[in-house]
């Protein structure tokens, strides 16, 4: 990564005591498989400065101390972290194209999915997969429309009312579990994948850079994979299960929360 200035330095600090703050804030939701750590909107940072990979990982590690999950959560959840960072760093190079916008379709289309599955009764069926099919065709024409043009004002009402509204009296048809855990936790899929959804095409539709909208992607799915292969067993949860939550949580912080820094410092200039 080559030497940091004593500016990066500087800077690196400042993000792992934002980070251990943030966690520490907001410790209820902050630990756990059901999770939403405010603090990791700031794994956005490392796309605009590479002071951002030390201070994460530093504040990752100092948060996990007084997390309570045990040693494992200490040495590896920050690994995590770190990987993720060099990750979203690497984003920057990567070529503007239709592989970038697939990349950014990714996070509304996992969430969409899970929360199908988890209203089917987390079972694997025919009517599944017609479900989840015609959903993503769905969420691509809408994308695509976003890309192309602008619209009038009732295409963009059809686009951003009508169809998601239509989506999800769709899915609610396909649900066939009666366990009101997975109800709630799918319906909550299903709105924060439609909200993620506005929220880039809203991006694609203003000429940002998709690159831009891929660098929270990282950490939602090293963190979703990585941290509940020891999380899971120690709570005594599913592992999938605990996939899907934590991604949920890692989600609403990275997307809905840490994107819009992202844009904000961005378009400041604010390298931190």
């Amino acid at each position: 990564m080559g030497k940091l200035t004593v500016k990066e330095i500087s800077s690196a600090g400042l993000i792992a005591a934002v980070y251990t703050v943030l966690a520490l804030a907001f410790l209820p939701i902050s630990f756990g498989v059901y999770q939403v750590r405010v603090a990791e909107a700031l794994t956005v940072l490392p796309f605009l400065t590479r002071a951002a990979i030390p201070g994460l990982y530093v504040g990752a590690l100092l948060a996990n101390i007084f997390g309570g999950m045990g040693w494992v959560d200490i040495v590896v959840g920050p690994l995590i972290t770190l990987a993720a960072a060099f990750l979203t760093r690497s984003v920057r190079h990567i070529p503007a194209g239709k592989g970038s916008l697939v990349m950014a379709a990714l996070p509304p289309l996992m969430m969409w999915v899970g929360g199908i599955w988890l209203l089917s009764g987390a079972q694997l069926s025919t009517r599944t997969v017609s479900g989840v099919a015609l959903s993503i065709i769905a969420i691509a024409t809408a994308s695509i429309s976003a890309r192309k043009s602008s619209g009038s004002k009732p295409a963009r009402l059809i686009q951003w009312i009508a169809s998601p509204l239509l989506l999800l009296v769709a899915a609610f048809l396909m649900t066939t579990t009666t366990d009101p855990k997975l109800i709630a936790i799918g319906a909550a899929l299903l709105v924060a994948a439609l909200v993620t959804f506005v929220i880039l095409t809203n991006s694609i539709r203003d000429g940002s850079s998709p690159n831009l909208l891929i660098a929270p992607l990282p950490p939602v799915v090293l963190n979703a994979l990585g941290v509940s292969v020891y999380l899971a067993p120690i709570l005594g949860f599913n592992y999938w299960f605990s996939v899907q939550m934590i991604g949920l949580g890692q989600l609403i912080a990275c997307y809905l929360i840490g994107l819009n820094l992202l844009k904000i410092l961005g378009k400041r200039q604010i390298f931190i």
